[in-house]
């Protein structure tokens, strides 16, 4: 089993990126405040008696407090770092995979820069996994991903766009493989859930839900492929993906595929 690439190094970088930005806007903030700390140290060590413990107290929870926000963007970026998060937990089931038996890349690259998380290549057929690293109860059905905050049951996020996105995606994939070996294969989406999802594999409009921990025996799952195909050409093709991209992103029924 072949896996060169990292699993969440796109998603990994893009929130370092925007991290780093986040704290160059904040930049003054963060030095009046290291600034105050420091000052607050300074008097603590020259004055005596109780305010010298009172100035060394709020110097430590001001630099406490400062090490805090610095770490900690807003929920927009940091939904990068949980991307990535949830992508090497997935790199790291799939090293269970038998490696006579099946082939694996993760991160692969449209030329737009958006990517691909993972697929896996099998005799059993060409999977194309999307990683969610998700937080409180999660419910799929014919209307969406549903997501339940344990603390609050009446706060619900849906994902409605999921069957679209995900089947345009392995649409996508399929047309780029189809147009670069000539293989005819059905790419299978599958929605890989870190998080409490206890539907079991569920598969709702041609994509598959499942939890992380359910992936390996799902794919290793006694199930005939949909057609035979040329494993080698695939595993080819994406191996040159993985070195150079995947190029530009093909156009389905006159659409380019979204991500």
């Amino acid at each position: 089993m072949n896996t060169p690439q990292r699993g969440g190094r796109s998603a990994g970088q893009k929130y370092t990126e925007l991290a780093r930005a986040w704290r160059r806007r904040f930049r003054v903030f963060f030095a009046v405040w290291l600034g105050l700390a420091v000052i607050f140290g300074v008097i603590g060590f020259v004055v005596g008696g109780q305010w010298k413990v009172t100035f060394g107290i709020a110097a430590g929870l001001l630099l406490g407090s400062l090490a805090w926000q610095r770490e900690s963007p807003p929920a927009r970026i940091q939904n990068w770092q949980w991307g990535s998060e949830g992508e090497r937990k997935t790199a790291k089931a799939l090293r269970r995979l038998p490696p006579a038996d099946w082939r694996v890349w993760h991160d692969l690259q449209w030329e737009d820069k958006t990517n691909i998380d993972h697929v896996v290549v099998g005799s059993a057929g060409v999977f194309l996994l999307d990683t969610k690293d998700c937080f409180g109860q999660i419910t799929v059905d014919n209307s969406g991903l549903h997501f339940q905050w344990l603390e609050d049951p009446d706060m619900v996020s849906e994902y409605r766009g999921i069957f679209a996105k995900e089947g345009s995606a392995s649409a996508g994939l399929k047309e780029r493989i189809q147009h670069a070996t000539g293989v005819r294969i059905w790419v299978d989406p599958v929605v890989v859930l870190w998080g409490q999802f206890e539907q079991g594999p569920t598969e709702v409009d041609k994509v598959t839900f499942l939890r992380g921990s359910e992936l390996v025996d799902w794919l290793c799952r006694p199930n005939p492929p949909r057609t035979r195909f040329d494993v080698a050409k695939v595993s080819a093709l994406l191996d040159q993906a993985a070195r150079e991209g995947l190029g530009p992103r093909p156009r389905i029924a006159g659409k380019r595929v979204v991500d």
